[in-house]
């Protein structure tokens, strides 16, 4: 094997992340159209799947194994406990669990992220990848406060139940990241709507923050290889001496 062809192998994988983005956007796609009745159950179901590709990538990157799968098991739990039995404690709990599994999901990319080397498809991904989860976890943040302190946001649909909570503040999340604000859903409490403006800074913070890191990875990747180059090229020219 060629020295061209063992540096084209890694090139060639895919991303770590990819299956998890790629699930995660399916959720995503889906969520604001089931509608029908019994469609909780298919979001439960693709939301478990990103739990459960979710904890296989993440514990592939040699994060602290058990804690984190315990972490995962229990808002699995959790979450099939709300839809089954029903009850605003159960849907609370199973709501704070997610949070804080996203939440530990995206410190762990965030991480992996910002120690990468080089401007890589799976730095991409990764990028991605916590911008929508951070979406993700505003979106059940804003759940957890409205069940916890009812009338904190204006323009909820009334006939929504409480497993339909969840893809409205999903979409309010996902406008609010990006810094859209149709203004359908308004913030009325002062406990949810310095959350809302952190979650806009966030947003906007992000994209400058990590299109710099992308591009400095990328200038760092090119000035590693004009140096192998130069390192390479220079003994021919020194034979001359």
């Amino acid at each position: 094997m060629t020295a061209q062809s063992q540096l084209s192998v890694p090139r060639n994988r895919v991303p770590k992340y990819a299956v998890l983005l790629l699930v995660l956007c399916l959720l995503i796609a889906f969520t604001p159209t089931a509608t029908a009745t019994g469609s909780a159950v298919l979001v439960e179901m693709l939301f478990d799947a990103v739990i459960i590709v979710g904890a296989y990538s993440v514990t592939r990157s040699g994060a602290p194994r058990w804690p984190f799968l315990a972490l995962t098991v229990l808002t699995f739990i959790a979450r099939w406990c709300a839809l089954l039995w029903g009850g605003l404690e159960l849907e609370i709990i199973a709501v704070a669990f997610t949070v804080i599994w996203t939440a530990l999901v995206v410190l762990i990319v965030l991480g992996e992220l910002f120690g990468a080397r080089g401007a890589t498809r799976g730095a991409i991904t990764k990028s991605v990848l916590v911008y929508l989860l951070i979406a993700v976890v505003f979106g059940n943040l804003y759940q957890l406060i409205e069940l916890s302190r009812p009338g904190s946001f204006s323009g909820i649909p009334s006939h929504s139940a409480l497993d339909q909570l969840g893809d409205a503040f999903l979409y309010f999340s996902l406008v609010t990241l990006t810094t859209v604000g149709f203004g359908d859903i308004i913030p009325v409490s002062s406990l949810v709507r310095p959350v809302v403006a952190l979650e806009g800074a966030v947003g906007t913070l992000y994209i400058a923050v990590i299109i710099a890191r992308l591009v400095a990875l990328h200038v760092a990747s090119g000035n590693r290889g004009n140096g192998r180059s130069y390192s390479e090229m220079a003994p021919a020219h020194s034979t001359g001496d």
